[in-house]
C-alpha cells in the first residue's frame, strides 16, 4: 500500500489518499492521523507532503510513532514541509516572494489550514529521530 497522508487538495491516482473527515476535498479514506492506532499494516510508502506542520507537535509525535507499527519492514516514509528559516532569510534580504508568505502560517484556504508550528528541516529530523524512524 501506497499512503498519501493528509492529502489536502494533492490526490494522487494508484495511491491511498487519506485525510480528516471535514476536509473538502477528495480522498479515499478519511482518518484522524493524530490517533495511536492508524488502521493500516504493510505500507510499502507513506508520503506526508505538508501535513506534518498543521498538526500539533505532540500529535505529529503520536502520529509518526503510530505510522512506524503500519509500515512493512522495508517501507519508506518520505516527509515534506515549507521552509520557515528559507523564508525569514528571504524576508530579512528583502526579496520574499509573496508566494512564500503563507510558510510561516499557512495558506487559511480551508479549516485546518493553518500552521501549528514552525517548520524546519532540523525540527522535522528531530521529530522522526525522537519517533524511531532511521534515514
Amino acid at each position: 500500500m501506497k499512503l498519501n497522508l493528509g492529502c489536502g487538495d494533492r490526490y494522487v491516482e494508484s495511491w491511498h489518499n487519506v485525510d480528516r473527515a471535514d476536509m473538502p476535498h477528495r480522498k479515499d479514506e478519511a482518518v484522524d492521523l493524530r490517533t495511536s492506532a492508524l488502521p493500516w499494516t504493510g505500507v510499502s510508502y507513506a508520503y506526508a507532503g505538508h501535513v506534518l506542520e498543521h498538526l500539533f507537535v505532540e500529535d505529529v509525535v503520536v502520529m509518526l510513532q503510530a505510522l512506524r507499527k503500519c509500515m512493512a519492514s522495508d517501507g519508506e516514509l518520505m516527509v515534506v514541509g515549507p521552509d520557515v528559516l528559507k523564508a525569514q532569510g528571504l524576508a530579512v534580504a528583502g526579496t520574499l516572494d509573496v508566494t512564500m508568505e503563507s510558510l510561516e502560517n499557512g495558506g487559511h484556504r480551508w479549516p485546518g489550514d493553518e500552521h501549528r508550528w514552525h517548520c524546519t528541516a532540523g525540527g522535522i529530523t528531530r521529530m522522526l529521530e525522537v519517533t524511531g524512524w532511521k534515514s
